[in-house]
């Protein structure tokens, strides 16, 4: 069983639970999900009728806010490879009543079937991790318009990782992690420090705009963190 079989799997079993149990890991690790979003929106720098493509979209929640701040002026694409998440995201987008301005499909980060140059905007929340990185930048790199925009949230590698010592500690900690059926396929992503996705991001063209980083208040230091990333297709 390959790891896009595996995320699957995993997103399948943990739809049912997987808001209430999304905002509670920020909750437990002392990061503010609402100041998280926020910043999350600011980066995005929205305008109305923006085209944009939300990668992993889940059970709805992003592309949700990202309709909300445009006062459902927008056209967003959502995809996603697991069905049950798709059912839950579509059932909020009608309790929203968004469900025309927001289209839900089914669909690979690394095989995006859109036309080069369309999306003004891409986003993503804690999944492109997942996936083949290197791929779907490059996939999102075509779709998107000249001087697009890309806001990706995910986490990131501690540098300690990265040494002897802490390359110990990482195992041990995807082990714990793993132990809960529903985290199993974080087995197989691939967490990388904020220097290593400058570097991807850099390889591949894209200009950096921002970086925020938010610091685990109630984690030990070896955890990692959830990072904020806003670059521009030049």
């Amino acid at each position: 069983m390959n790891n896009i079989d595996n995320v699957k799997i995993q997103y399948s079993e943990w739809a049912k639970t997987y808001e209430r149990d999304k905002i509670e890991l920020f909750e437990r690790d002392g990061v503010d999900y609402e100041e998280f979003m926020n910043k999350f929106l600011e980066f995005c720098e929205l305008k109305p009728n923006f085209k944009i493509l939300d990668i992993g979209i889940g059970t709805g929640l992003t592309s949700i806010f990202l309709a909300q701040k445009l006062d459902n002026k927008c056209y967003i694409i959502g995809i996603e490879p697991s069905e049950e998440m798709i059912k839950i995201a579509e059932n909020n987008l009608k309790d929203k009543n968004i469900d025309k301005e927001i289209i839900v499909q089914k669909g690979r980060g690394e095989e995006l079937p859109f036309n080069e140059a369309f999306f003004d905007l891409v986003v993503s929340t804690f999944a492109i991790r997942h996936m083949n990185i290197e791929q779907v930048l490059k996939e999102i790199k075509k779709v998107l318009k000249h001087y697009g925009k890309v806001v990706i949230a995910d986490i990131c590698a501690p540098e300690k990782w990265r040494s002897g010592f802490g390359k110990c500690i990482s195992i041990i900690s995807k082990y714990i992690i793993i132990r809960k059926t529903k985290y199993k396929s974080e087995s197989k992503s691939c967490v990388l420090t904020v220097k290593e996705w400058e570097e991807l991001f850099s390889k591949l063209g894209f200009k950096i705009e921002r970086i925020k980083e938010f610091l685990n208040k109630n984690a030990p230091e070896w955890k990692p963190k959830r990072v904020i990333f806003s670059l521009k297709k030049g």
